[in-house]
């Protein structure tokens, strides 16, 4: 495979602006001369520290993030991008299907690495001293990243993406949006997320713009980022803006021109209340970690509000339904090809070929085109439910909460939110004499699941309800939730 050509296309961005400011994180800056060095001396320290051809990434949202990631791509590595909400075991079953003999991360996230087994590299405090005349190393895979989402049942897969995959999807999105050379982007998304790091972080990079980097997602902090630092775009989920609109204080965001949602459905209030407070529209998009990750995208000249806007120019969306196009207006699966389209997951051969038939991918949501080439989503394709713009899957968590001893069954439903969009409430029913708390069955969970997959609350319930077929009524739960709310 031939060297990484997202590290040359940041690198040429180097060679062209080396005294321009690439990262910003508290009162750190680095220029992109700088940046490179410090990727330069990860790169080295990499290729003599680890074995194999992949190497993990676990890395909170820091500056050492974005030198770690481009230097183990420089060295040659395939690089699997490690979610930090993840507890030890997940950890340890994601390291083990990658094949990871090592996982390189910060010395805050050692310990949890320790606990799963797996091999921790600290990697936060490498010298950058070093030579940036070191070469790009060649790659054995296709795949630069694997970036992990759910599957269907819940699953973790690794989604192989290359570094064409990742480059075209940040050029599609650069050209949709009309950013430039002298954007400030605020990461405060995930960079273990496809949202963060293709449109946060690899795009600014590409175009030598300015990265501003949020270790956490802080309402006062965001907003106190936006004003010193001159921030110019804005991607988050729309609970995000729901909670950035409901800060109190006083806030100068008159610098941002570009404000961007995806990952869960725009309501028409958080869109109003964001708009009224900063004078500035929210332009709803739609994307898959699958698409590397960006589909489409509301034009800020041109905004539809109630879509997800148009699709890229550099990829074609399709709705199918039983195997056949559908026309304009008719809803049907939103199906993609293109060269954001991923390689794969990555050792799922049977997974892939349900999600890749003949380079389209089936992203298994429904929606329609317009007329006018705007995508419209009508709900999914499977059983699932997002918080926090995170793809959660109920069966996933009930199976877990199912393996709690005394748990006889276990039903999840989502529930309206204004923070987040929707929680979780799990309704458990006990095995016959079994007594079962809810503090004792959060902290099973929280053993057990990711940070974001642990139910807001627990209902023990004598027994749960059924349908007229004997079915689990998974409506009846909803509505008790909501009433109960």
């Amino acid at each position: 495979m031939p060297e990484s050509a997202i590290v040359a296309a940041v690198r040429a961005t180097a060679a062209r602006v080396p005294a321009r400011i690439a990262l910003v994180a508290g009162d750190q800056t680095l220029t992109y001369a700088e940046l490179e060095q410090r990727a330069a001396a990860a790169a080295a320290h990499i290729a003599e520290q680890t074995r194999g051809d992949i190497v993990g990434l676990l890395f909170a949202n820091t500056p050492a993030f974005a030198w770690t990631f481009l230097g183990a791509l420089w060295a040659g590595k395939t690089v699997a991008v490690l979610p930090t909400l993840a507890p030890p075991p997940l950890l340890k079953l994601m390291a083990a299907e990658a094949g990871l003999a090592s996982v390189l991360t910060s010395s805050e996230l050692a310990a949890r690495l320790a606990e799963a087994g797996v091999t921790p590299l600290v990697a936060d405090a490498i010298p950058s001293g070093l030579s940036r005349e070191l070469p790009l190393a060649n790659r054995t895979h296709a795949a630069a990243v694997l970036l992990y989402t759910s599957g269907t049942i819940g699953r973790p897969k690794a989604v192989a993406l290359s570094d064409q995959n990742i480059l075209s999807n940040a050029e599609g999105s650069r050209e949709a949006a009309g950013f430039g050379p002298d954007e400030v982007m605020l990461v405060i998304l995930p960079l273990f997320h496809a949202y963060g790091l293709t449109v946060t972080l690899i795009l600014p990079l590409m175009l030598g713009g300015t990265v501003v980097i949020l270790e956490r997602f802080v309402p006062r902090s965001v907003l106190q980022a936006i004003e010193r630092h001159r921030v110019t775009c804005l991607v988050a989920v729309p609970s995000q803006y729901r909670l950035l609109a409901k800060e109190p204080g006083q806030a100068d965001a008159a610098s941002l021109w570009m404000c961007i949602a995806g990952a869960e459905r725009l309501s028409e209030l958080v869109a109003r209340d964001f708009e009224a407070r900063f004078g500035r529209p929210i332009l709803e998009g739609y994307g898959a970690t699958e698409a590397a990750p960006v589909i489409s995208m509301n034009p800020l000249q041109a905004h539809r509000p109630g879509t997800v806007g148009r699709p890229l120019p550099n990829l074609r969306v399709t709705l199918r339904y039983d195997g056949r196009d559908l026309p304009i207006a008719e809803i049907g699966e939103i199906c993609i090809e293109g060269p954001n389209v991923m390689l794969g997951y990555f050792n799922r051969p049977e997974a892939t070929a349900e999600k890749l038939i003949n380079g389209v991918l089936l992203t298994g949501d429904r929606g329609f085109l317009d007329a006018d080439g705007y995508l419209h989503l009508a709900g999914r394709a499977d059983d699932m439910v997002k918080v926090a713009g995170e793809k959660i899957y109920p069966a996933e968590i009930e199976r877990t909460i199912e393996q709690i001893d005394g748990v006889e069954e276990a039903a999840v439903v989502a529930i309206a939110d204004e923070a987040h969009g929707a929680v979780l409430r799990a309704f458990v029913q006990p095995r016959p004499g079994a007594l079962l708390t809810e503090p004792a069955l959060r902290a099973a969970c929280r053993e057990r699941l990711e940070a974001g997959k642990v139910p807001r609350s627990f209902v023990v319930v004598e027994q749960l309800p059924r349908s007229a077929t004997g079915k689990l009524d998974k409506r009846a739960l909803t509505a008790q939730a909501a009433r109960a709310k």
